[in-house]
């Protein structure tokens, strides 16, 4: 497993920040894919029924050509869980055999909050959680006010 490194947490955060208010009822999420801490690819969330941050990061990284098994990812929200406008996102990441996740905030949205991450753990995927927990929380604080 790559060390865990807040810089891309941040970076992942300056992504959501250039999607804010323009992805619909989905959150605003950035996403960076890390490989020997080198970036393979970075997402954002696009409006809906559009790729989320993570399918977007994984269709860029595929795009350079570059293998994604054994990388870590990065995203501001849990992946999400299910079929919805979208595929799970989850389901992508371990299809993808990427071997590590680390996300800022759990999605509070009932269909995922948890799912997400534990469709990663039974994928054998390393989930951590909360790191840059309260930068994206004050990022996505709007939208987390339609989930108290």
């Amino acid at each position: 497993m790559s060390e865990i490194n807040p810089q891309f947490m941040l970076r992942a955060l300056e992504l959501a920040e250039e999607v804010r208010h323009i992805t619909g009822d989905n959150p605003w999420v950035g996403c960076v894919i890390v490989k020997d801490g080198i970036i393979l690819a970075e997402g954002q969330t696009h409006s809906p029924g559009q790729p989320h941050a993570e399918a977007d990061a994984i269709r860029n990284a595929e795009i350079a050509g570059h293998s994604l098994t054994g990388s870590t990812l990065y995203s501001t929200v849990e992946p999400c869980s299910f079929q919805g406008r979208t595929p799970s996102c989850a389901m992508a990441i371990v299809e993808k055999q990427i071997a590590q996740v680390v996300i800022a905030i759990r999605d509070p949205h009932p269909q995922v909050n948890g799912e997400g991450i534990r469709l990663l753990k039974e994928g054998g995927v390393m989930v951590t959680e909360g790191l840059e927990e309260q930068a994206v929380r004050g990022s996505l604080q709007a939208w987390l006010e339609g989930f108290k």
